[in-house]
């Protein structure tokens, strides 16, 4: 049985995943979000599953939430095989009051702490989980817009919190201290989420898709890669 969790999985790319990787049925997921009590798709996926899926509070601004969470799952397993840190927010107002001459140090920080401090804070709580998994694996599910070298102008506020998540991924793969837990950063595309819009290039059904099979094929040459979901290398 392989033990996954995924973080934002109520809803877009989050909740996609979770529904593909129940098509193996040696898996169960931890599934996390928010406001468990509005997850409604998530409750029928808990519907169709059983004891496949367990849903959880885990909001990653919330550092007792987070820990919490980290013993929720402590109680149920003694491993877990594979972290998915898909949760995250864009600016609330969109590009344009994160545009230069819109933008607020509160505004620019909430974004950053969320989409980047977040996730690396819940690597940490899970970590001990991590280590005894098989396999075990960190994916960070970030950007393009978060690639240094790709960068344009605009979108300040979510483009510097993908590149500070992939700065925590690539520090993460080299840290003695994850012991030999592959960590990789991705970007899933443009995806036809809330947050991608209904104009964007690809459904989170394919985006989902690439990202599981990139995801199975890691292996420790990829530790601290940066990745698009059809498992092409992305420049930082």
């Amino acid at each position: 049985m392989q033990n996954i969790l995924i973080t934002g999985a109520n809803r877009g790319l989050g909740l996609e995943l979770t529904r593909q990787y129940f098509s193996d049925d040696a898996t169960q997921i931890f599934a996390t979000c928010r406001n468990p009590d509005r997850a409604e798709q998530l409750d029928a996926l808990a519907a169709e599953y059983g004891d496949r899926i367990r849903i959880l509070r885990l909001d990653v601004n919330d550092e007792d939430a987070i820990h919490a969470a980290s013993e929720s799952v402590a109680a149920r397993v003694n491993r877990l095989d594979l972290l998915i840190n898909n949760a995250g927010i864009f600016p609330k107002d969109g590009h344009q009051s994160h545009d230069l001459g819109n933008l607020s140090a509160a505004d620019v920080g909430q974004v950053v702490t969320t989409n980047a401090v977040g996730a690396l804070i819940v690597t940490q709580a899970f970590r001990q989980l991590l280590a005894n998994g098989e396999n075990p694996r960190v994916v960070m599910i970030s950007s393009g817009l978060g690639s240094i070298s790709g960068a344009s102008g605009g979108s300040y506020a979510y483009r510097m919190s993908k590149a500070a998540m992939n700065m925590a991924a690539r520090v993460l793969a080299m840290d003695s201290a994850m012991g030999g837990i592959i960590t990789i950063t991705t970007h899933p595309g443009w995806v036809q989420t809330d947050m991608g819009g209904p104009s964007a290039a690809i459904t989170p059904t394919q985006s989902a898709a690439g990202l599981r099979s990139l995801i199975a094929k890691l292996t420790d040459a990829d530790n601290g890669k940066f990745y698009l979901y059809d498992g092409s290398e992305l420049d930082w």
